[in-house]
């Protein structure tokens, strides 16, 4: 490229980002915002089909274990009516007769499937684009999850085998979304935009357990088999606007303006970093890679042991029936919800003007969002059968979790945006670890010896692995880019500096001029 060439260019990008400054047009709702909308509702399908079969198995299943008859004085179970009165009347659907360790099975068989192709959907986005692996991925998971009561009726190892599809499916879709937020993400909207389409997946959760109750308890499509239809069609009809709407890049969309495409490529993701090896040794030597990956193992146990575990433990032990199940669920990840979508806005705030450093920000709400988790499950063993304080003490110490995802799942583009849907391979590859386990850990711990007594081993388990995974992060975890996440032949003859930053607003500021007009 010739040296006046490179003087034009320079002096385009900076007559552009002038314009930029001055229009402020990239400040309203833009193609990037219709992105994260239907981002949110992607992931609120994906855990609305992921976590339908925690409530809907209560009323599948006709195990009943000795310790939770009606008649029994075992003082380690709360008083209240019998299991069967939640039951599903035969007139609905067959009862299928799976004890708890069956039901565990049940449960984590979808996880053997998630976990598979996690690193896989980072490598396919990466080769292939993201668009479509996730939106495939949740259509193959929505005509499945149609299929899912027939192939229950089938039996329990077609159910299984359905359910580990199922994760197959959706195992390549988080990684597929991290490498198109990697692309379509600002840096000083990197705590609000992925955080708000990430809040799909909490938001899911709060509607698919008291929906699926509420399903279940009903007369509609025969009672628990309409749970599985109804979330599945929404899908099919979510995956038509995906495909129509949603474009790989920036650069891809025909409606974005120039404001809005120059705001976003200034410092998203390089545009050409697919074509670049992956720097494997250095991202897997990396302490902050490795900070965010053990925090996300040893965090996820306890939260599949709730999205997961616990509707069993407030129907057999709380003695809470099925809607009241579902509704109970739902309401730390509402907290959930709200403590995610306003702990983002004032993470950027914080960052924007310039009062902690990204790194400092991260782990202050990891922290914000763990000590509640420790302080509280210790104590649902003292509240004993009071259902006020258990509910409490489970709102609290599930809900404060939101926070996390604004110190912990965002992290992953602070320090390696370039490479997001691999690094989110990765992270969620160790996520769903306890996803595999801990469903039919529980199942172990109380087949046949469903006590209050084995749950409260259960919550002390996880309140260990949350104060393990705590330190770890707060000793190596990073909030600024690694050197592995710059391309190879980045000099600092392809930056330019533009005094005034239109992003933040603090001057100097670089800007990647070949990458930004697609050289």
């Amino acid at each position: 490229m010739s040296s006046i060439n490179r003087k034009d260019e320079k002096e385009n990008l900076i007559q552009s980002r002038t314009a930029h400054r001055t229009d402020k047009q990239h400040q309203g709702y833009g193609t990037r915002h219709t992105f994260t909308i239907l981002s949110f509702i992607g992931y609120f399908n994906l855990y609305t089909m992921r976590f339908n079969m925690s409530v809907a198995i209560v009323s599948m299943a006709n195990h009943t274990d000795p310790k939770s008859d009606d008649n029994s004085t075992d003082n380690d179970v709360c008083p209240g009516p019998s299991l069967n009165s939640t039951k599903t009347p035969t007139n609905k659907a067959a009862p299928f007769d799976w004890d708890e360790s069956t039901q565990g099975l049940v449960l984590s068989s979808f996880f053997y499937g998630y976990l598979a192709t996690q690193i896989l959907g980072g490598f396919l986005a990466t080769k292939f684009g993201g668009k479509r692996i996730f939106g495939y991925g949740i259509l193959v998971t929505a005509i499945l999850s149609l299929v899912t009561p027939e192939a229950a009726r089938v039996g329990t190892w077609a159910l299984i085998v359905v359910r580990v599809i199922e994760g197959l499916a959706e195992g390549m879709t988080f990684p597929a979304m991290s490498s198109m937020q990697g692309k379509w993400t600002p840096e000083m909207e990197r705590s609000f935009l992925p955080v708000i389409a990430n809040s799909g997946a909490t938001f899911g959760s709060v509607i698919v357990l008291p929906v699926t109750g509420f399903l279940c308890d009903s007369n509609f499509l025969g009672g628990w088999p309409s749970a599985f239809y109804v979330f599945g069609a929404v899908s099919i009809v979510w995956f038509i606007f995906w495909h129509f709407l949603i474009y790989e890049t920036p650069s891809d969309h025909p409606r974005i303006t120039a404001a809005e495409k120059i705001y976003i490529e200034s410092t998203a993701s390089e545009k050409r970093a697919q074509n670049y090896p992956t720097p494997w040794r250095a991202i897997l030597t990396s302490s902050a890679m490795w900070a965010i990956i053990l925090l996300g193992i040893l965090n996820s146990w306890g939260g599949y042991i709730t999205n997961t575990s616990l509707p069993i433990y407030m129907n057999k032990i709380q003695k809470f029936d099925i809607t009241q199940d579902g509704l109970l669920m739902a309401l730390p990840n509402i907290l959930v919800w709200i403590t995610s979508v306003t702990g983002s806005y004032v993470a950027d705030i914080i960052r924007k003007k310039r009062c902690l450093s990204t790194t400092a920000v991260r782990k202050m709400f990891t922290t914000i969002a763990l000590v509640p988790t420790v302080l509280c499950l210790p104590l649902i063993k003292l509240a004993g059968c009071d259902h006020f304080y258990v509910v409490l003490l489970i709102v609290l110490g599930n809900g404060m979790g939101g926070f996390l995802i604004v110190g912990l799942t965002v992290n992953i583009l602070d320090i390696g945006f370039n490479y997001s849907g691999i690094l989110m391979g990765l992270a969620n590859f160790g996520n769903n670890i306890p996803g595999v386990i801990s469903p039919y850990f529980v199942g172990l711990m109380t087949n046949n010896n469903d006590t209050m007594s084995q749950w409260t081993t259960i919550f002390y388990v996880s309140m260990g692995a949350n104060i393990a995974g705590l330190m770890i992060f707060l000793l190596f975890a990073k909030g600024e880019e690694e050197p592995w996440n710059r391309p190879p032949e980045d000099n600092s003859d392809n930056y330019i500096t533009i005094q005034q930053s239109s992003v933040t607003g603090d001057t100097p500021t670089q800007v990647k001029y070949a990458d930004t007009f697609g050289f």
